[in-house]
């Protein structure tokens, strides 16, 4: 075959080909994609979907945890309530009215458990930092408004109701 057939041939064959995709397809201009991006919009919605469930997984699980936190330290202090032991020493004799220890030589309470001493009048403890500890469940006392803060957790609860208080966050 020369060259002027093989071009005879080929030229037919694409013609062909032309017809047969336009009778099956349509018209040359409805064949044409449109790029719409179905395809990222659809994928970016469910990257944000998966996102948003983490989000939340996350926050249910810190919420949880702090909500086993501040029961413990509830339990804590009710059970710190509960119980005080002070032991009595030969050295230092327990005060029978307080409960404390009496120092005989310099005629102060000391507290068994830290070994601050303890204010005669209103029977709290200060510890080198300045804190005030109600000696019977070594809890730091806010003198203002009457909450107890536990010193291992941080957590802080109104001895009246015995509920977390939430505390502003600054």
């Amino acid at each position: 075959m020369t060259d002027r057939d093989r071009i005879l041939v080929e030229s037919t064959r694409t013609h062909r080909e032309r017809l047969s995709s336009a009778l099956s397809f349509g018209a040359l201009e409805q064949r044409r994609k449109v790029n719409t991006n179905v395809r990222r919009f659809i994928g970016s919605v469910v990257i944000a979907a998966v996102a948003g469930v983490g989000c939340l997984g996350f926050s249910f699980v810190v919420n949880l945890l702090d909500n086993r936190k501040e029961d413990q330290a509830v339990a804590s202090f009710r059970a710190a309530l509960a119980a005080n032991p002070i032991p009595e020493t030969p050295d230092m004799p327990l005060d029978p009215e307080t409960g404390f220890l009496a120092d005989p030589v310099s005629g102060n309470f000391i507290d068994p458990q830290t070994g601050f001493f303890v204010d005669r009048e209103t029977g709290l403890a200060e510890d080198p930092d300045g804190n005030v500890i109600d000696p019977r469940i070594d809890w730091y006392l806010d003198t203002e408004t009457g909450y107890y803060t536990d010193p291992s957790t941080g957590v802080t609860i109104d001895p009246a109701t015995q509920r977390v208080v939430e505390e502003e966050k600054k």
